[in-house]
């Protein structure tokens, strides 16, 4: 069975009864500029640090980093672990409802690069580089 498949199991047939209104409010947060991108990184490699995904994502301020995590921690797709240190380290994992956020995203990124779209020179974040245990 392929992965497409299998999600395709997870959603109903009768879509005349599917409400869009509970998008309105994650799609607030996953429209971000940044925010697929934190799951794509999370989903890839597994907990990062704070710097760690700034320096991933390259060109990201620390403000938008921190709103952005922030979001997707409220909407349960990352969660946040702090380390008793001095000072305290902060790591960011997906929850179970990210990685299968995450999971739906990868069709959907399959489509779009059927669609035209081409991969940029040097892509940094790939779909697939690690599997949720």
């Amino acid at each position: 069975m392929k992965k497409e498949d299998s999600i395709q199991e997870n959603i109903s047939l009768d879509h005349n009864d599917l409400c869009f209104c509970p998008l309105s409010g994650i799609l607030d947060v996953v429209a971000k500029k940044w925010a697929l991108l934190i799951i794509a990184i999370l989903g890839n490699e597994g907990e990062k640090g704070f710097n760690e995904l700034k320096r991933e994502l390259r060109t990201i301020s620390p403000r938008p980093l921190s709103e952005t995590l922030k979001n997707l921690e409220r909407i349960g797709l990352v969660r946040k672990r702090i380390l008793d240190t001095s000072p305290p380290s902060v790591y960011y994992s997906l929850t179970p409802d990210g990685w299968v956020f995450r999971e739906y995203l990868i069709p959907m990124l399959q489509w779009v690069s059927k669609k035209g779209k081409k991969d940029l020179p040097g892509c940094p974040i790939r779909a697939g580089k690690r599997t949720h245990k």
